[in-house]
Protein backbone atom coordinates (compact mmCIF):
# COMPACT_ATOMS: atom_id res chain seq x y z
CA UNK A 1 0.00 0.00 0.00
CA UNK A 2 2.85 2.32 0.68
CA UNK A 3 3.86 1.90 -2.94
CA UNK A 4 0.46 2.97 -4.16
CA UNK A 5 0.60 6.06 -1.99
CA UNK A 6 4.12 6.92 -3.28
CA UNK A 7 2.97 6.54 -6.87
CA UNK A 8 -0.02 8.69 -6.25
CA UNK A 9 2.15 11.54 -4.93
CA UNK A 10 4.33 11.68 -8.09
CA UNK A 11 2.55 13.65 -10.72
CA UNK A 12 3.36 13.57 -14.45
CA UNK A 13 4.29 17.27 -14.27
CA UNK A 14 6.90 16.55 -11.58
CA UNK A 15 8.34 13.75 -13.70
CA UNK A 16 8.43 16.07 -16.72
CA UNK A 17 10.18 18.78 -14.69
CA UNK A 18 12.74 16.26 -13.40
CA UNK A 19 13.42 14.95 -16.90
CA UNK A 20 13.84 18.52 -18.18
CA UNK A 21 16.18 19.29 -15.29
CA UNK A 22 18.26 16.14 -15.93
CA UNK A 23 18.53 17.01 -19.64
CA UNK A 24 19.64 20.57 -18.75
CA UNK A 25 22.27 19.23 -16.33
CA UNK A 26 23.52 16.75 -18.94
CA UNK A 27 23.78 19.56 -21.51
CA UNK A 28 25.63 21.74 -18.99
CA UNK A 29 28.04 18.89 -18.18
CA UNK A 30 28.64 18.23 -21.88
CA UNK A 31 29.40 21.93 -22.50
CA UNK A 32 31.78 21.99 -19.54
CA UNK A 33 33.61 18.90 -20.85
CA UNK A 34 33.95 20.50 -24.30
CA UNK A 35 35.26 23.70 -22.74
CA UNK A 36 37.77 21.75 -20.62
CA UNK A 37 38.90 19.82 -23.69
CA UNK A 38 39.45 23.05 -25.65
CA UNK A 39 41.34 24.53 -22.70
CA UNK A 40 43.61 21.48 -22.45
CA UNK A 41 44.29 21.63 -26.19
CA UNK A 42 45.04 25.34 -25.97
CA UNK A 43 47.33 24.79 -22.95
CA UNK A 44 49.16 22.04 -24.84
CA UNK A 45 49.66 24.31 -27.86
CA UNK A 46 50.71 27.14 -25.58
CA UNK A 47 53.21 24.97 -23.78
CA UNK A 48 54.70 23.89 -27.13
CA UNK A 49 55.01 27.55 -28.15
CA UNK A 50 56.54 28.41 -24.78
CA UNK A 51 59.02 25.55 -25.15
CA UNK A 52 60.05 26.81 -28.57
CA UNK A 53 60.38 30.35 -27.24
CA UNK A 54 62.47 29.18 -24.29
CA UNK A 55 64.74 27.15 -26.56
CA UNK A 56 65.26 30.12 -28.86
CA UNK A 57 65.92 32.38 -25.88
CA UNK A 58 68.47 29.94 -24.45
CA UNK A 59 70.24 29.58 -27.79
CA UNK A 60 70.41 33.36 -28.21
CA UNK A 61 71.74 33.75 -24.69
CA UNK A 62 74.42 31.12 -25.32
CA UNK A 63 75.48 32.78 -28.58
CA UNK A 64 75.75 36.17 -26.91
CA UNK A 65 77.70 34.71 -23.99
CA UNK A 66 80.13 32.81 -26.23
CA UNK A 67 80.57 35.78 -28.55
CA UNK A 68 81.39 37.92 -25.53
CA UNK A 69 84.04 35.41 -24.48
CA UNK A 70 85.64 35.42 -27.92
CA UNK A 71 85.61 39.21 -28.22
CA UNK A 72 87.01 39.57 -24.71
CA UNK A 73 89.74 37.08 -25.56
CA UNK A 74 90.58 38.90 -28.78
CA UNK A 75 90.78 42.26 -27.01
CA UNK A 76 93.03 40.82 -24.30
CA UNK A 77 95.19 39.12 -26.94
CA UNK A 78 95.46 42.34 -28.98
CA UNK A 79 96.50 44.32 -25.94
CA UNK A 80 99.07 41.66 -25.11
CA UNK A 81 100.37 41.78 -28.70
CA UNK A 82 100.76 45.57 -28.52
CA UNK A 83 102.59 45.31 -25.20
CA UNK A 84 104.93 42.67 -26.56
CA UNK A 85 105.55 44.66 -29.75
CA UNK A 86 106.46 47.70 -27.70
CA UNK A 87 108.79 45.61 -25.54
CA UNK A 88 110.34 44.06 -28.66
CA UNK A 89 111.06 47.41 -30.21
CA UNK A 90 112.55 48.66 -26.95
CA UNK A 91 114.78 45.62 -26.61
CA UNK A 92 115.58 45.32 -30.32
CA UNK A 93 119.28 45.80 -29.97
CA UNK A 94 119.67 43.61 -26.87
CA UNK A 95 118.84 40.21 -28.40
CA UNK A 96 121.15 40.04 -31.40
CA UNK A 97 124.85 39.98 -31.91
CA UNK A 98 125.45 43.14 -33.90
CA UNK A 99 129.16 42.40 -34.26
CA UNK A 100 128.63 39.12 -36.16
CA UNK A 101 125.58 40.05 -38.27
CA UNK A 102 125.80 43.76 -38.67
CA UNK A 103 123.30 46.32 -37.50
CA UNK A 104 120.47 45.88 -40.04
CA UNK A 105 120.50 42.06 -40.31
CA UNK A 106 120.73 41.86 -36.51
CA UNK A 107 117.65 44.07 -36.24
CA UNK A 108 115.73 41.90 -38.74
CA UNK A 109 116.65 38.70 -36.87
CA UNK A 110 115.63 40.34 -33.61
CA UNK A 111 112.27 41.36 -35.10
CA UNK A 112 111.62 37.77 -36.27
CA UNK A 113 112.44 36.40 -32.82
CA UNK A 114 110.20 38.93 -31.11
CA UNK A 115 107.38 38.28 -33.60
CA UNK A 116 107.47 34.59 -32.75
CA UNK A 117 107.40 35.40 -29.02
CA UNK A 118 104.57 37.90 -29.55
CA UNK A 119 102.42 35.36 -31.39
CA UNK A 120 102.97 32.76 -28.69
CA UNK A 121 102.13 35.18 -25.88
CA UNK A 122 99.12 36.49 -27.80
CA UNK A 123 97.70 33.00 -28.25
CA UNK A 124 98.40 32.17 -24.60
CA UNK A 125 96.59 35.34 -23.50
CA UNK A 126 93.62 34.56 -25.78
CA UNK A 127 93.27 31.04 -24.39
CA UNK A 128 93.68 32.28 -20.82
CA UNK A 129 91.01 34.93 -21.33
CA UNK A 130 88.54 32.49 -22.89
CA UNK A 131 89.05 30.00 -20.05
CA UNK A 132 88.60 32.75 -17.45
CA UNK A 133 85.21 33.78 -18.85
Amino acid sequence: MAEKEAKANVSPELIERLITRIEALEKKLEDKEKKDEKKKKKDKEKSTFEKATDSLSDATSDVIKDTGKIISGMVDASVEAMKQTADALADLSDDTDKDKLGRIPAAIVSIFRKTIDIQKKTLDKFEESCEKD
